[in-house]
């Protein structure tokens, strides 16, 4: 879907989570997409962030210190993504559902709006991707392995850096950059401050002095902190535990990109502010990354949650969710005996792996359900459709009405717990009696503030 508006052609598209998601082989369609995404020309780029760290930042799957994306994951710059020895069905990425969404957002960097990939996974089952940005067209069928390619290999590695977030929540981000896909040009009403700058080449292993870089070991991911850096930390997202030794990008330099010598900003027509849009270069070792290969990205420090506005929190549909009650610990939002029968209690138990915990938020209207990630038609919701104080939760078809529709709003101060309320009953999502028992039971209850109505949301 195509918007013409003041000479701005702007594409509809959905950029999220890459790494550590639940497969999914469908893709959302244009209108709803329209709603929620948007890319500009010339305008900067907007999207939402996600790459959880529970199934990509390791060795595992590749985006980790000694392992690029094509040095173990079935995936070569020697040969077209078209092809099997390019993308291969039978190995690395294409072979888990974590890997499965590391390529989604590989190739909505890489190929453009409109196009598309094809692949499948070991069993034989097809997936489709669909293109975005257009970073590195060339890739789809044919190598990209070399000096020549080198930008398009950097600037899909920065795009899949931007959109890092270990906390599986996710927040809208805005991107510039002097590609021409991304482009300079701000939206300070909703995304005021600027977090960072990232680039790097993760795609890569070894010296990769052969594509020009030389004295680069590759994979190295880079940030550099931007003005807006420590306004309104969000959890999972540059600002927030940028420290130790398992980070998937470090700030090579220390302080904001705008008040070091190996950066160059960049400012947009009608931006005559002391902080540029973003940065046209980055030297790291006698390396320039330039043209386009650094991608600067601004957000917005006061999201609030539910609905799909610009600005506001959106929770992934990919991913298995857990719900943790912050009047205990140790403990997890539960259906008994992980049963998807119509009526099985939805309560408190102590935290394991199994199904029972695994929860998909997807959106229902402006709204949230909250169905079982082993059948997503299988919903929780008040029993007998009630709205009184106490009707206890329970399992049931997923019906799109408001009694199963939730409202879900960041706990102030948090960056990760939240307040579900029920949009049929106005009451909130609680644990009985502040019970810290297995076995309590979920309810809706009047909205107390109480701990044992806040609940962390992680990814599961």
């Amino acid at each position: 879907m195509i918007e013409t508006k003041k000479g701005t052609v702007r594409v509809a598209i959905a950029l999220g989570t890459f790494i550590g998601l639940v497969g999914c082989a469908e893709q959302s369609d244009d209108a709803e997409l329209a709603e929620q995404y948007g890319i500009s020309g010339i305008n900067g780029l907007s999207g939402i962030n996600g790459l959880s760290g529970v199934n990509g930042l390791s060795g595992v799957n590749g985006l980790s210190g000694v392992n690029g994306l094509s040095g173990v994951n079935g995936l070569s710059t020697l040969n077209g993504l078209s092809g099997v020895n390019g993308l291969s069905g039978v190995n690395g990425l294409m072979t888990t559902d974590g890997g499965r969404q590391t390529v989604k957002y590989l190739i909505r960097c890489a190929l453009a709006a409109g196009d598309t990939l094809t692949k499948q996974d070991q069993y034989g089952a097809s997936y489709t991707f669909e293109g975005g940005m257009g970073l590195c067209p060339a890739w789809k069928n044919g190598g990209v392995h070399g000096p020549n390619f080198r930008t398009c290999q950097n600037l899909v590695s920065a795009c899949l850096m931007a959109h890092v977030n270990t906390a599986g929540v996710h927040i809208p981000i805005w991107m510039t950059s002097e590609a021409p896909q991304i482009g300079w040009g701000l939206d300070l009403v909703n995304y005021p401050k600027q977090e960072g700058t990232f680039f790097g080449n993760i795609i890569e292993t070894g010296s990769l002095t052969e594509m020009g870089m030389t004295g680069v070991t590759g994979p190295v991911a880079y940030y550099c902190e931007g003005a807006g850096f420590a306004d309104g930390t969000v959890k999972g997202r540059l600002g927030v535990g940028q420290a130790g030794s398992n980070l998937p990008y470090k700030n090579q330099y220390g302080g904001t990109c705008n008040s070091n010598s190996n950066f160059v900003g960049a400012w947009s027509a009608g931006n005559s502010g002391q902080v540029a849009d973003g940065y046209k270069t980055a030297n790291v070792n006698g390396y320039v990354f330039q043209n386009g290969e650094p991608i600067t990205v601004w957000r917005n420090p006061n999201t609030s949650s539910g609905g799909t506005s610009s600005t506001t929190i959106l929770f992934n549909p990919s991913y298995a969710y857990r719900l943790t009650p912050k009047h205990v610990s140790g403990k997890s939002v539960d259906v008994a005996y992980a049963s998807t029968n119509n009526g099985t209690a939805v309560q408190q138990w102590g935290n394991n792996t199994n199904t029972a915990q695994k929860f998909a938020i997807l959106a229902s209207g402006t709204n949230w359900k909250i169905a079982m990630t082993i059948n997503t038609n299988k919903c929780i919701g008040p029993a007998y459709n009630g709205t009184g104080n106490s009707t206890v939760m329970e399992v049931q078809d997923c019906n799109g009405g408001a009694a199963q529709a939730w409202t879900a709003t960041l706990v102030s101060g948090t960056t990760d717990t939240f307040n579900f309320k029920n949009v049929a009953s106005n009451r909130c999502l609680d644990v009985q009696g502040y019970s810290g028992a297995d076995g309590a039971r979920l309810q809706i209850y009047d909205c107390t503030g109480g701990t044992n109505q806040k609940f962390a949301v992680s990814v599961n």
